[in-house]
């Protein structure tokens, strides 16, 4: 046997591992502790990739993606609040052992990071999701930050950016330890938007969670009614009519269009570059008007719901034929004028780069991932998306730059798709749509959609129409984690323009 077949029979071992034991659901099969301790030690010679991980009662649920797409879970229970990590083989798992250990009291053994996420100092002795809760802190005991002790004998120095300053979008804590304009250590603090959401949404009927699931996240709205519809679907197997899936490709390419937009007039107003944001922020704003004539919502809430979409004749004034004219002309004046500001290109090439190997490391995805050379994009494997609309992009520099012209191309084609399906939507000939009955639906499915900040996943568990288990892998939970690390060894003045190519990432951490 030579080498390449030996490697090549050792690649899908911890797949095999996992699938050898019994599948107790849909998605999950059931192993014991010395096996997933077999299941960790052979995760370095396999390409599954980490998804997310949470916990039901006593159970720690993991989820991985079998050849990048396909979902592969794997549920444990522990004789004790102790399991083995497995952040030090993928990175991506980091945030999920965090949050475990902050909310639900399970510890994760040999962890790469287990300093406090969400915690604003009240669960240093309970655990909000555990059934073994105990007394919250009060008065809220301060974090100490982990920051270089000899920094100040050194000459340097502490910058804090505190959340009520709103300095920004995302209401976080920002801690930096510096040695003169130069960062040496960042850390962030989220914690400050946490609304309960997956508590919030338990034991409830699906349809009474709709509205809820349109407002977790006001910028990436249609991304989570997408997502959610997607899983309730899945376990009712029910697949929508072509003349749905048309509407909601365009709900979604709208959504990321202003969304787009508007991290794009962030970055130039931090920039002092009024000329192109004002062009970005009128051209968001007349797209949002035409969104709320003809979608009923500017945010494009309530649109979207298991099996359908909201009727033109219950959220709009007549069918929408073409998108105005002036907000293609306002974005690709903006583009322009960006290529040919003197100097913008040179002053933020080479800032805040997040390389390819980080970015597959810890699961990056969005324009995020796809401006450092990780081309994933999850309507690739959606069959309302055709292949053409979805061209790969080349770039690998993973700077502040790159992820701005990236997200200039993905206006540019989230309009044309747009514009293609109109005119088909507008020939279709009408067909009696099916429902989905809720309250006979048992059983387990997983949803996904491809919102602004990456692969947004669903994971529902249903009896009788009510929600008996639920989790949201949101993708701005990784970036946020990322962003830390990209600001070390940055300049001050750079810190504000690196955080806001990033978009906003505290709706998708503080669930």
């Amino acid at each position: 046997m030579t080498q390449s077949e030996t490697s090549f029979v050792t690649h899908s071992k911890a797949v095999d591992l996992i699938k050898k034991h019994k599948r107790e659901t849909k998605f999950f099969f059931r192993v014991e502790e010395e096996e997933w301790r077999e299941i960790v030690s052979k995760l370095p010679m396999d390409r599954l990739i980490f998804l997310a991980m949470w916990c039901s009662g006593e159970d720690i649920n993991v989820l991985f993606l079998e050849n990048g797409f396909r979902p592969l879970g794997v549920k444990v229970a522990f004789s004790v609040d102790r399991y083995l990590a497995i952040s030090q083989i993928r990175p991506a798992a980091i945030i999920y052992e965090r949050m475990i250990w902050e909310l639900w009291g399970k510890e994760a053994m040999n962890a790469k990071d287990l300093r406090p996420w969400l915690d604003r100092g009240m669960w240093k002795h309970t655990w909000p999701l555990s059934i073994k809760q105990g007394p919250v802190c009060w008065p809220p005991e301060p974090y100490d930050y982990e920051m270089p002790f000899d920094l100040i004998q050194k000459g340097g120095e502490f910058a804090v950016i505190d959340p009520s300053s709103c300095d920004g979008f995302s209401p976080s804590l920002w801690r930096f330890a510096m040695m003169g304009e130069r960062i040496i250590k960042a850390e962030s603090l989220y914690g400050y938007t946490h609304r309960s959401i997956l508590s919030n949404l338990s034991d409830k009927n699906i349809l009474d969670v709709l509205p809820k699931i349109s407002r977790i996240n006001a910028v990436d709205s249609v991304a989570h009614q997408i997502a959610f519809s997607h899983a309730i679907e899945d376990i009712a197997e029910f697949m929508p009519t072509v003349d749905v899936l048309r509407k909601r490709v365009i709900l979604s390419e709208l959504s990321k269009v202003n969304a787009h937009l508007l991290y794009l007039s962030k970055i130039f107003r931090d920039l002092n570059i009024g000329i192109i944001a004002s062009r970005c922020e009128l051209a968001r704003e007349l797209l949002m008007r035409w969104s709320a004539h003809y979608y009923g919502h500017r945010w494009l809430m309530d649109c979207v719901f298991p099996g359908a979409v909201r009727s033109l004749e219950e959220i709009g004034e007549g069918s929408a034929e073409k998108l105005p004219e002036k907000v293609k002309y306002l974005c690709a004046e903006a583009f322009k004028l960006m290529h040919g500001f003197p100097g913008l290109m040179d002053s933020l090439q080479g800032i805040g780069v997040l390389s390819t190997e980080q970015a597959i490391a810890y699961n990056i995805g969005g324009i995020i991932g796809r401006s450092s050379g990780r081309d994933i994009d999850i309507r690739r494997y959606m069959p309302e998306y055709r292949l053409e609309w979805l061209s790969p992009r080349n770039y690998t520099s993973g700077d502040v730059y790159a992820r701005m012209q990236l997200r200039f191309q993905e206006i540019q084609s989230a309009l044309h798709i747009i514009e293609t399906i109109l005119q088909d939507v507008e020939e279709a000939s009408p067909v009696e749509e099916k429902k989905i009955i809720i309250e006979t639906l048992y059983g387990e499915g997983i949803g996904v959609c491809e919102g602004v900040q990456g692969d947004l996943w669903y994971y529902v568990k249903v009896e009788a129409g009510i929600i008996k288990d639920i989790f949201i892998r949101d993708p701005a939970s990784n970036q946020a984690y990322v962003l830390q690390g990209l600001l070390e060894g940055e300049l001050w003045e750079n810190q504000s323009i690196i955080r806001s190519s990033f978009g906003i990432l505290s709706t998708g951490v503080d669930l």
